[in-house]
């Protein structure tokens, strides 16, 4: 081989070790800044949680700890009605609670299934599940007390509030209670964020579409956006918020965060499959995820506290006057689908429903908040067990027939 050869064999070799060392160099920096993510991530997680156990735990020493009626393993004061919806359930493959109310007494409870299978753990009346997009119900209260308390308006533009937001001036606080302020954005950050980090992403992912504002849409950011609101407008996060404001006067002792799983007594585990029933397959929502569903979906609850809590918001009891409730939920629109996190249901009720990470739940509430039912299922994968396997029609249903019934037998 010649000395010219071996130059250009030197020179490729020289190349070769440069392009390795680039990429060496690369792969390092990528693997530090992975590791850099892993840790912000983890330090975010850990101050939410924190925060939100500090409060959990205030409110818990505030709170009388009396069982209820909502608390009794099992209600069948009706037999042939507990006989039928038993069956019912049964052949949806139910697994979680039902609670039914007629005039504010109990007439149905039971549970169903696994809340957690690798430990044997059978559902209960006081077992907790993930609630979804129920939970936005709660929001608007959240959102109607700081109205009362002269701190907001529904009147207020969003671009008071966040006037990065394109259009923005157009949209007002009632648009977005009703899902018609023309919002559209994926709640779907790749890290796990604080609360402020949440309304942040918020902010610099929602689009406002002119054509689709007072056009019902249902998109979720607009209730975490009014989250962000409630921030600016109290000086306090929405889970301190939560906790002084709806848990502890309501005494509802069986309620929580998915964030607190780990210190929940009661919280059940989700469970995939292709039909419910198969408790083979757990699976617990990500942290990520729950961070950015703050005020749209993170918050677990029982089946007696969930209609407490409609009750008490439908009524009133947490508003300063019935008229609250009425302006929040627009109680005399007759053509108006959603309002202050509730849809319609005819000219009789309200209702709520919501799927997500292998739960599913649905309530349906008389208008003046004394009957009721609610389904909370821990079993339940919509990709492959909508609609069969649904029991949000079923739920509807019998809502109707049981506000009907003069007596339940």
């Amino acid at each position: 081989m010649n000395t010219r050869n071996l130059g250009h064999w030197a020179v490729l070799l020289a190349v070769i070790l440069g392009i390795g060392g680039m990429v060496y160099g690369m792969h390092s920096i990528d693997t530090k800044d992975e590791q850099e993510v892993t840790k912000v991530n983890k330090a975010n997680a850990k101050q939410t949680k924190q925060e939100i156990a500090d409060d959990a735990l205030k409110s818990r020493q505030q709170r009388t700890h009396r069982k209820t009626s909502f608390d009794k393993k099992q209600v069948m004061v009706a037999p042939q009605f507990t006989a039928k919806l038993t069956r019912e359930l049964k052949a949806k493959k139910f697994s979680g609670s039902a609670l039914v109310v007629k005039n504010d007494h109990v007439v149905y409870q039971r549970s169903f299934g696994k809340a957690n299978a690798k430990k044997k753990r059978a559902n209960k009346v006081t077992s907790q599940f993930l609630i979804n997009s129920l939970q936005k119900s709660l929001t608007g209260m959240l959102v109607m007390q700081a109205v009362q308390e002269g701190k907001l308006q529904l009147t207020d533009r969003l671009s008071q509030y966040y006037p990065s937001i394109q259009h923005s001036g157009r949209v007002t606080l009632r648009q977005m209670l009703n899902m018609e302020a023309g919002l559209t954005g994926n709640m779907a950050p790749t890290s796990t964020l604080n609360e402020a980090g949440v309304y942040k992403y918020a902010e610099q992912t929602a689009k406002i579409s002119p054509k689709r504002i007072n056009k019902f849409d249902y998109q979720p950011i607009s209730y975490v956006l009014l989250a962000g609101i409630l921030q600016q407008v109290t000086h306090e996060s929405y889970y301190k918020l939560f906790y002084q404001q709806l848990v502890t006067p309501l005494n509802l002792n069986h309620t929580s965060f998915a964030q607190l799983r780990s210190q929940t007594k009661g919280m059940t585990v989700g469970y995939s499959g292709t039909t419910p029933g198969d408790f083979t397959t757990p699976k617990l929502p990500s942290m990520r995820d729950m961070e950015a569903q703050v005020a749209t979906g993170n918050v677990t609850m029982s089946t007696g506290d969930m209609f407490r809590a409609e009750r008490a918001i439908i009524q009133g009891k947490l508003l300063t006057s019935k008229a609250g409730a009425n302006i929040l939920h627009e109680a005399t629109n007759k053509t108006i689908h959603y309002a202050g996190g509730m849809y319609h249901l005819d000219r009789i009720g309200y209702y709520g429903h919501g799927v997500g990470d292998f739960y599913e739940g649905t309530f349906v509430m008389s208008r003046d908040g004394k009957t009721g039912v609610v389904f909370l299922s821990n079993n339940f994968y919509k990709k492959t067990m909508w609609p069969d396997w649904s029991t949000e029609d079923l739920a509807i249903s019998t809502f109707r027939n049981v506000l009907a019934a003069p007596k339940i037998k």
